[in-house]
């Protein structure tokens, strides 16, 4: 979902994309009847000119950003240009492009891996990836942008079900901040918004509750976003990516007041937290 500027209207995203369940909660030590939000989950079937291409489990909200966003991180097509249309009809979308005979260079070379979150991805060779080269100074606007993340996602605050990511301008101003099941399709529909909308992501940084691994990073390269923040970690690969590929990738991103659970404590940070894992030029502090 793109961000939400009052009550009722998060109200309204939060009755399309979850539905109110009952259930028997422990309170007090007893079991009582109650209600619960829970996030609905969508199977969305996605056809490329005309053949089936892949069924995608997201969260209803954004379709034609996450799909143009994930042709674009898969490889399918280079720039926004190249789609004729996307259109949503009944349970399916079906994807028109321009030339009907090109899928780009990077997908007829990718090779098709099951990755982190469980699903199928085009594994993209580092070298197909663009070198990034930016400016970019920021520092504590890290933090500023996590924290947006976390006050704008009704659907995480009432279902603990989704991840959330937000891509963000120098200023930390938000530009486009989304909810979904998988961490992957926030990145899509993400990236999918800026495509559309023409935005120049290499003037931007983006900030998300999800684990940065490498299917994650490239995605994030592949779209020229020189700064990526996590609340969370990073994983090798990953790492590896992103030094590569000139990409700033900080992990476990904490404000002050921020509340750790764990299994034995909770926590509460006193002073803002992270760990920049690659190219810490880009990053001023203190």
């Amino acid at each position: 979902m793109i961000f939400m500027s009052n009550h009722d209207s998060k109200q309204i995203m939060l009755a399309q994309t979850a539905n109110s369940v009952e259930c028997r909660r422990l309170i007090n030590g007893r079991l009582a009847k109650s209600e619960s939000w829970v996030v609905i989950e969508r199977e969305l079937p996605v056809f490329l000119n005309g053949e089936y291409l892949v069924t995608a489990s997201i969260t209803p909200a954004m379709e034609m950003e996450f799909i143009t966003g994930y042709l674009f991180g898969q490889g399918f097509i280079e720039n926004i240009a190249e789609l004729e249309s996307i259109n949503l009809e009944g349970e399916a979308a079906r994807v028109t492009l321009k030339d009907a005979l090109k899928i780009s260079q990077s997908a007829r070379r990718a090779d098709y891996r099951i990755v982190s979150g469980g699903g199928k991805t085009v594994f993209l060779d580092e070298m197909s990836l663009p070198r990034i080269h930016s400016g970019m100074k920021i520092g504590k606007e890290i933090f500023q942008a996590m924290n947006a993340v976390l006050e704008k996602a009704a659907i995480y605050r009432e279902t603990e079900g989704v991840h959330a990511s937000g891509l963000f301008t120098p200023e930390a101003v938000p530009i486009c901040v989304v909810e979904d099941i998988g961490r992957h399709n926030t990145l899509d529909k993400v990236i999918g918004y800026a495509l559309i909308n023409k935005i120049d992501c290499g003037n931007t940084f983006l900030a998300s509750t999800g684990r940065m691994a490498s299917e994650m990073v490239t995605k994030i390269c592949r779209a020229g976003i020189p700064v990526a923040v996590t609340k969370t970690a990073v994983t090798g690969m990953g790492l590896e990516i992103g030094q590569k590929c000139g990409s700033t990738i900080i992990g476990f991103v904490r404000d002050t007041g921020t509340q750790i659970n764990t299994d034995m404590e909770v926590r509460i940070i006193i002073e803002p937290e992270m760990k920049i894992y690659t190219n810490p030029e880009r990053i001023i502090y203190g």
